[in-house]
């Protein structure tokens, strides 16, 4: 197995170490001691920062981006591939800690279950099958011809679903307002959610809105509020305000 050293013990980090470990050969490497411990009893390997030597190794940064300076000044020497999920944190900047070649990525959470939208910029052609193999492992990697374009797919791919777990929660909490067991109406809802992937994997949105909406019908008159309440513009700020920080 290729070994893949992941920086930082969060959420995100959890989520690729999950989606990778099949594959690969995983080390979560951290400074706390007790979240490495808790890590080791879920039976990952684990290595403090200061034992680290990164030459020629392959490396993922999923730490919080304010932590880049400390950190790189523990390493001296040159890893084979970067690969970055630090928000907001250009290739540029990455070129802090040396490595044959950077990859700036945004993942989200379902890499834990290989089911991530992975958008990426790589700062040159080296090892680039290899890095999309990676990417591809935990999900789907979408390359993107110009890094300008990462805050923006950022927003989509690693914000959006908070974005629409708010929905799902709205929806879910609606029916019990209307009367359904909460349960039940989480269950409807995850379903629902699983039905329209399936729509949508196949059609464009505005098709699958006016394929459900029949005239003077139900739907058409909750998507009338929904419009009125100004839903679509809500949803332009959000995404702008995430693409933005």
């Amino acid at each position: 197995m290729q070994n893949i050293y992941i920086l930082g013990n969060g959420t995100m980090a959890k989520a690729l170490a999950c989606g990778l470990r099949d594959r690969y050969n995983i080390t979560i490497v951290g400074r706390d001691e007790a979240k490495l411990q808790h890590l080791k009893e879920q039976n990952f390997q684990t290595l403090h920062y200061s034992k680290l030597d990164i030459q020629d190794k392959n490396i993922i940064l999923a730490f919080k981006p304010y932590a880049l300076k400390e950190l790189a000044s523990l390493f001296k020497n040159q890893a084979r591939l970067l690969i970055s999920v630090l928000a907001n944190t250009s290739i540029e900047e990455l070129q802090i800690i040396k490595a044959q070649n950077y990859a700036r990525i945004m993942p989200n959470t379902a890499a834990k279950y290989k089911a991530s939208s992975t958008p990426f910029v790589l700062k040159n052609s080296a090892f680039k099958d290899e890095i999309i193999d990676i990417l591809n492992h935990f999900g789907t990697s979408y390359e993107l011809n110009d890094e300008k374009l990462m805050n923006a797919a950022t927003a989509i791919s690693g914000c959006a679903p908070a974005f629409l777990a708010l929905v799902a929660e709205s929806i879910a909490n609606a029916g019990v307002y209307e009367g359904l067991d909460k349960n039940l109406s989480l269950k409807l809802t995850q379903g629902l959610f699983q039905s329209f992937n399936a729509l949508f994997t196949n059609n464009h949105p505005a098709i699958i809105k006016e394929d459900i909406c029949s005239p003077a019908g139900i739907t058409i008159k909750g998507v009338k509020i929904l419009e009125e309440e100004g839903l679509r513009g809500t949803f332009f700020k959000a995404l702008h305000a995430s693409a933005n920080k």
